[in-house]
Order: structure tokens, then sequence, then C-alpha cells
């Protein structure tokens, strides 16, 4: 699978970004722009550290990097990275000690990488996290999976290249797979969407009909070229939600 030109990740400094250092750079530079005018407002406050794996940066370029993410609302560059670690790159402050002794842990912890759920999957595209609701005229475009912590009202629209998961209720347009990935699935406590539509197959509510509210998530996904919605109660490994007592 190509490895994406940009990637966000989220890390207790702040905003990581990771851009591929094999392809050419005024090509990243556009993916990177097209991203961030997508996530507009959603990293709001968030100080970003730019990796630039294996490409060394001209002046130029790094002035070009800098313009752009601080003309974002609420962005910050605090400097760049690298795997070469060369005196110009931004790099972590050095815990107590040195040499070997400093060396031992980040070894072991590369010994011993974490192991994927084995009833799960392990998806290489990243995840917006939204901790809001998000209320009529509000659009999400963004290029991985999307996570709402909260409410999708009518009027609102997310559209995602891989899954849409909300922890609430799912009232809006919702396009999972918009890049034709046809496995994406569709997610909520409460799914009641205007609109729903899973790579190139759409459905929406029927006009003049209200469907009884379920007390249980449920899961939008396609099954013989058609959408199928599944509660948590017929497929249990897709529960969202505790059982009741």
């Amino acid at each position: 699978m190509a490895k994406e030109e940009a990637i966000f990740k989220g890390t207790k400094e702040g905003l990581l970004i990771i851009l591929d250092d094999r392809r050419e750079f005024r090509l990243v530079l556009e993916k990177l722009r097209a991203k961030l005018e997508a996530a507009r407002g959603f990293f709001q406050g968030a100080q970003v550290i730019v990796d630039t794996g294996q490409r060394k940066l001209s002046g130029k370029q790094k002035k070009a990097l800098e313009r752009l993410i601080n003309s974002q609302t609420g962005l910050k560059l605090k400097g760049f990275s690298s795997s070469e670690r060369s005196g110009e790159n931004l790099e972590e402050e050095a815990p107590a000690g040195s040499g070997e002794d400093a060396a031992k842990p980040a070894a072991a912890a590369a010994e011993e990488p974490l192991s994927p759920w084995p009833h799960g999957t392990v998806s290489n595209l990243p995840t917006l996290i939204l901790k809001r609701n998000l209320r009529c005229g509000q659009r999400v475009n963004f290029a991985g999976h999307v996570l709402v912590l909260g409410d999708v009202n009518p009027g609102a629209e997310i559209v995602a290249e891989g899954n849409v998961i909300v922890l609430g209720a799912l009232r809006g347009l919702v396009h999972a797979g918009a890049a034709g990935d046809q496995e994406a699935f569709v997610a909520a406590y409460r799914l009641e969407p205007s609109q729903l539509r899973i790579a190139g197959v759409f459905t929406r509510a029927p006009d003049g009909e209200t469907a009884a509210p379920q007390d249980r998530p449920e899961i939008a996904r396609l099954r013989d070229g058609l959408v199928i919605i599944e509660s948590a109660l017929a497929n249990p490994s897709l529960a969202l939600l505790p059982k009741a007592r």
C-alpha cells in the first residue's frame, strides 16, 4: 500500500505531521495543504512538529512549511524532526544519564512491539477524533476514519475515506469509504441519518416515516451491493455499549 504524503498523529507534545520523504516536495506540500483545510478548526491551539523522514529540507522548503502551518487558525509550528537527527532538527530533551544506559529502555521497547487484538484489524489510515457535536451546516471531510464523541445533527455532514463512528445520535448525512472502500462501515449509538453512503452505494430515510428509537448501537455496512444495518444484538462483536444488567 502506498504511503500517504502527510499523516497526522496526536502526541502529548501536540500534533505530529509525518511527511513522505520519497514524493516530490511540491506534491507533499499540496496534499498537506488540502488536509489542513479539511480539518480546519479541529486542531485548535495545537503545537506542531513536522517529521521529514530522510528528506533534508532546504531553507526555502522550511519557510514554505512554516508559512502554511502558521497560516492555519490555532496552529503553531514548534519545529522539525527527521530520521537523520541533524543539528538543525528538533530533538526531544535527553533523559538523565547517557551512553549505553540511556539507550537500554528504547532498545527494550523496540524488541517488544505491541501485538494487534486477535479479533480485529489494523488500519493504515489516520483517525480524526471530534470531541463535540456537529451542528447544521458543519461539514467534515477527512482522508481517514472519523470518530465523533457527540451527536451529528440534521444538516451536518461527514465524508471519510475510512469508517465513521458516532458515540451519539447520527441524524445528518454520512459517507464512509469515500475513496471506494467497500469494507468501510458506519456505526452509531442511534443511527438515524438523513442519507447514508458507503463507497458508491447510498440509502436514505423513507419520506414521511419516523423509525422507532433504538436503545442499542447499530452498524451499517455493504453486503452483496446493498447497505445492511445490523444491531449490536445481532452481532455482539460490534457492540459499542456495555450490556444492560
